[in-house]
């Protein structure tokens, strides 16, 4: 079954590249939009945070990939965690049938372009920019 507009528990940017262009944006607070959408939100800064302190201890730099610690192991799988429950609740609110692993979430990629979305990161010595969905499997 086809994924049908509104494309529920899913954020559009606009043109611009905001979120708020004429206050289009408001769908989100539509009850059927999602459950307790700031939860969303919510998760996403705490993993930030998270990330901010960090690199307190961790200087961001290409020449630092290789470091390993528990934080950065727990950082890692919250974040792996969070992008599978988020997948798992666009497919459950826009009523996909079927499994939900690994393997099915690069569906996802058709609907919500994810392999397109490229991010930097701020203070990084390096290679400052990745695509985290680059590599999602075919």
């Amino acid at each position: 079954m086809p994924i049908c507009k509104p494309y529920h528990n899913t954020v559009r940017q606009s043109v611009d590249g905001e979120y708020s262009e004429g206050g289009r944006s408001r769908y989100i607070r539509y009850p059927s939009y999602a459950k307790a959408p700031s939860n969303y939100i919510r998760s996403f800064l705490l993993i930030q945070k998270d990330l901010e302190t960090l690199f307190d201890y961790v200087e961001p730099a290409d020449q630092n990939l290789n470091t390993y610690s528990f934080q950065l192991y727990e950082l890692l799988l919250r974040c792996c965690t969070e992008v599978e429950a988020n997948f798992k609740e666009i497919f459950r609110a826009n009523t996909y049938i079927g499994r939900y692993d690994m393997t099915h979430y690069v569906k996802i990629d058709q609907s919500h372009y994810l392999s397109r979305y490229e991010i930097k990161m701020p203070y990084w010595s390096g290679q400052a920019s990745r695509k985290p969905f680059m590599a999602l499997p075919r």
